[in-house]
């Protein structure tokens, strides 16, 4: 939080108040005490804030007892809701917390102030839910130093997607084979993924084939997908189509569209079209929008079922509300 800038600001807003206090924070004052004043200088009560920082307002004003090592991130708060004041975004989100979610909330960052590693988790999830990334990363990261597995693998996917972190492989490495080896099985399935592409780590299509195998088996139906792509290549193991049909349909089973939609493309492609329509429609049924365009041509060409032209029409529109460019212009042509 930059006090001499927030300092100027506020008193050229006419809180006068709030801006004489606000130095206070940084020295040895109660803290809570002079937020509230602050806030009350600043009338926060009274303004309608958008959604993310109303829910902020109420977590940071309800507090009443914090341990030191959150007082940067209570701090960054508090900044948060007094450039609010200052500068108001008059982004006024439809979606709205009801009573009992919004103590919820504010319970989740009250437990996440005293150090329960498994409340700071669950309001990460809680922030990036509502599209706040960036108070989301620093509770995410006080909970991975506190070694909850989860955490650490959400932790690895921001370092490697680079969201609201500079992006950095290694970092994202280490997070996933930190998490891996303790059991986490979606952390498994990315740390073969790095092996599987060479990303960080050299390049190794046996160790990826050993490490997709074990996250299958714990049940992630991603790697269950890749598990029947490297059957079907012969990609770090021995090329195995029975083995590859296997794990292809496991994940269609447990949620993959990718996977339904294979094995429904490797049904039509063999005459199967029964079959065919069968995997299309279990994607379609998810809202996958593969699955919708492919369902929609199964109707109008009477694949696995008699033509129906009407059938392919929704379908190609729920694939074209999604931005299918085929789609539309199947509409385009009918």
């Amino acid at each position: 939080m930059d006090i001499q800038q927030l300092q100027k600001a506020l008193s050229q807003h006419g809180y006068k108040k709030a801006a004489f206090l606000l130095p206070e924070l940084k020295q040895g004052h109660e803290k809570l005490e002079t937020i509230a004043e602050i806030l009350e200088d600043c009338h926060a009560e009274a303004i309608d804030f958008s959604y993310d920082i109303g829910i902020l307002y109420s977590q940071v004003s309800a507090l009443s007892a914090y341990q030191a090592a959150y007082q940067e991130i209570l701090l960054r708060d508090l900044g948060c809701l007094l450039r609010e004041v200052i500068t108001p975004t008059n982004d006024m989100a439809a979606i709205t917390l009801d009573k009992d979610e919004l103590q919820e909330a504010i319970t989740l960052y009250q437990n996440a102030m005293q150090g329960d590693s498994e409340a700071q988790l669950v309001l990460g999830k809680f922030y990036k839910s509502i599209g706040r990334d960036d108070w989301a990363f620093v509770w995410y990261n006080s909970s991975a130093n506190a070694v909850n597995i989860d955490a650490i693998f959400w932790v690895g996917n921001y370092y490697f997607d680079g969201i609201v972190v500079d992006k950095n492989i290694e970092k994202a490495f280490a997070c996933y084979k930190d998490a891996a080896l303790k059991g986490h099985p979606d952390a498994m399935n990315n740390y073969a993924d790095m092996y599987l592409h060479g990303e960080y780590v050299e390049k190794d299509d046996k160790r990826a084939f050993e490490l997709f195998s074990k996250a299958a088996e714990l049940g992630v139906a991603e790697s269950m997908y890749t598990l029947g792509y490297l059957y079907k290549n012969g990609i770090g193991t021995e090329a195995n189509l029975t083995k590859s049909k296997h794990w292809y349909i496991q994940s269609a089973l447990r949620g993959d569209d990718f996977a339904a939609n294979h094995l429904g493309q490797e049904a039509f492609e063999n005459d199967r079209g029964e079959e065919a329509i069968s995997w299309f429609a279990m994607a379609a049924d998810r809202q996958d929008v593969d699955g919708e365009f492919n369902l929609g041509f199964c109707y109008e060409a009477g694949v696995g079922t008699p033509i129906n032209l009407k059938k392919a029409k929704y379908w190609y529109k729920k694939a074209a509300l999604k931005g299918d460019k085929e789609a539309q212009m199947k509409l385009k042509g009918q």
